[in-house]
This record gives structure tokens, C-alpha cells and sequence, in this order.
């Protein structure tokens, strides 16, 4: 005997039982979903979206003309001294860029890993904090051309 002929009386009998309840479910269903209506009466979605996007419109603009100031002078001096770096060591490069980019990216978190008094004390005439927290596009935008400068070959 094979397990297709042990099987069979059972799929029978479970095929008798659930046919039934199958074909009759949607004829119980329909009673049900006549009562409910679809109401279409909610608030249009666009209109908290677009008006999201008028009040960010509004506001100070992000690419100010000292932002892109700064960007375009930090990427020109993270090429040249990418380059210049590069020239004798390119991990050296990488590495100095990459940990320009990372230093700013805690100071923006508010992770502060330089120590401020110590080196404030050693140089007396600059004020060390203003130095890594002030112009934040020229650091950034500095330390990734820095970095990328490395893999340029001519």
C-alpha cells in the first residue's frame, strides 16, 4: 500500500468539510459589508504636505551665500592639500581627511573629544573652541576633498 492511498480517505473528508464553508463565504460576508458605506470625507493628505513645504519655504535658506563660500573654498584647499599630501603618502591622506570629517561630526553631535583646555593653555593667543566649532561647510567640505584627493592620479 501506498501513503497516497493512507492520505486519500483524509483529504476526502477534509475536502467535504471545508468546500462548503469556502463557497459559502462570501454569501456571509456580503450581508456584512452592505451595512458598512465607505465614507470619503477625511481631510485631502496633500494639504498638511504642501503645507509643510510652504513653511520650510519660508524659512532662512540652507545654501546661504557664506555657506557656499565656504564650501567652495574648503573643497579647493582639501584638493590642493590632498594633492599635495597625497604626493607622499595616500593613506596619510585619507586618513587626515577622514579624521577632519570625524572630529566635526562628533562636535556636531556634541561629542567633544578635542581638549579644549589644555590646548588653550599651550596656545595662549587663539581661541582654540571657535576654531573647531565655527565654520562648519569649510571644515566638512575641506576634510572630504582632502580625502578624496588621495585616489586622484596624474
Amino acid at each position: 500500500m501506498s501513503t497516497a492511498t493512507l492520505l486519500l480517505p483524509g483529504l476526502r473528508r477534509s475536502l467535504l468539510l471545508t468546500t462548503p464553508i469556502l463557497l459559502s463565504t462570501p454569501l456571509l460576508l456580503s450581508h456584512q459589508l452592505s451595512t458598512t458605506r465607505i465614507r470619503c470625507d477625511a481631510p485631502d493628505p496633500l494639504a498638511k504636505i504642501t503645507s509643510d513645504l510652504r513653511l520650510k519655504q519660508s524659512s532662512a535658506p540652507v545654501l546661504s551665500p557664506r555657506v557656499v563660500k565656504q564650501i567652495s573654498l574648503g573643497s579647493v584647499l582639501g584638493v590642493l592639500g590632498g594633492l599635495g599630501v597625497s604626493v607622499f603618502s595616500k593613506p596619510l591622506a585619507v586618513i587626515i581627511g577622514l579624521g577632519v570629517v570625524f572630529v566635526q561630526f562628533l562636535e556636531s553631535r556634541g561629542i567633544h573629544i578635542v581638549p579644549y583646555s589644555y590646548l588653550q593653555n599651550r596656545l595662549k593667543k587663539t581661541n582654540v573652541r571657535s576654531l573647531v566649532q565655527n565654520n562648519v561647510a569649510l571644515k566638512m567640505s575641506f576634510g572630504l576633498t582632502f580625502a578624496l584627493a588621495a585616489f586622484a592620479e596624474f
